[in-house]
């Protein structure tokens, strides 16, 4: 029996479908749900008539000493995603600023490749001269996986053979941040280099063994590894590579990127933005919208070509998210 049935305050109704409508959505939401019946104790000590209030949001997120700055910043995604929900509803909330947030780094910039370089990139995987590592198959098929698909590493090296649906040309992701399962459609010619990797390494089917598996056979591959070789791969391309602490280029930028090339393909194509960042956000399985949003800005300054048309969205779709509350500061 779910826990959310216990709730009892003001807010228990809303809380309960936001947490029916994460579950549809994939999400397992077991922490996030312990959370919010913290949540909604407190809520029984402030006026929720009209909504949830600035006051019960800020007193959820009051920094406690005992927190890591982690804590704190899980709570303030959880209640705007939970506030975002409300304010979809027609329900009026308030939406906390992330500003709020002790020590937080505003001026982190992800590293974005450009086209040229993901060509240099795939080109250098491809030319990997054959050896006993299986780098020459391994490489050239997950470096067009992160690019092609924006996975996070993790989720990439922990596929299995059942995951890896090569007729319907889709990779089914278990476990992955934030509790989420997703599917995530593959393009043709990522799935080609898919069925090529497959034939090579696993001339035999076996549902739960790793896609991506170690030359040991009793694993998959260790993220350091491919994070380590992946800088050699950049040393060849001429790009200096740096670390994720400061902006990169390191291999999650190939996530960052595809965010970023995805989103100027979609512009560019006359693609609604009220669809594109909908679809991108579970496509990346994001939890929010306005971590999805971000990409926005990443976009108008790699392509300035689309920076009036970037900047229109950001003046009539960004504040309707994010603003559009009776609770807001003046």
């Amino acid at each position: 029996m779910s826990k959310n049935k216990t709730l009892t305050g003001p807010l228990a109704e809303h809380i309960r479908n936001f947490l029916n409508e994460k579950r549809t959505l994939g999400y397992k939401y077991e922490e996030q749900e312990r959370v919010l019946s913290v949540l909604d104790r407190m809520s029984q000590q402030f006026d929720c008539s009209n909504g949830l209030p600035k006051d019960l949001c800020l007193a959820f997120i009051q920094w406690d000493p005992n927190w890591k700055q982690r804590t704190q910043e899980q709570r303030v995604t959880l209640i705007r995603t939970f506030a975002e929900y409300l304010i979809r509803h027609e329900i009026p909330a308030y939406l906390v600023d992330f500003s709020i947030v002790t020590k937080r780094n505003e001026d982190f910039k992800p590293y974005i490749f450009t086209h040229s370089q993901i060509s240099d990139i795939f080109n250098a995987a491809d030319s990997i001269h054959p050896h006993s590592s299986n780098a020459h198959i391994f490489y050239p098929a997950i470096l067009r996986v992160q690019y092609g698909c924006g996975l996070r590493i993790s989720e990439t090296l922990g596929l299995r053979m059942k995951d890896v649906d090569m007729d319907k040309n889709i990779l089914h992701v278990i476990n992955a941040k934030n509790n989420k399962d997703r599917d995530i459609p593959v393009s043709g010619s990522v799935m080609e280099y898919i069925k090529w990797y497959g034939r090579k390494v696993h001339p035999v089917y076996v549902p739960d063994e790793y896609f991506f598996k170690s030359r040991r056979g009793t694993g998959h591959y260790e993220k350091t590894a491919v994070n380590h070789y992946f800088r050699d791969i950049l040393f060849d391309c001429g790009i200096m590579h740096g670390s994720k602490s400061d902006g990169g280029p390191h291999l999650h930028n190939l996530r960052h990127t595809f965010c970023v090339h995805s989103l100027e393909a979609m512009l560019r194509n006359g693609i609604p933005h009220q669809v594109a960042l909908p679809l991108l956000m579970t496509y990346l399985g994001h939890s929010s919208l306005s971590a999805t949003g971000r990409y926005l800005k990443l976009t108008a300054e790699a392509f300035p070509d689309l920076v009036d048309q970037i900047n229109r969205i950001y003046a009539d779709i960004i504040p309707d998210l994010e603003v559009k509350t009776e609770y807001e500061d003046d």
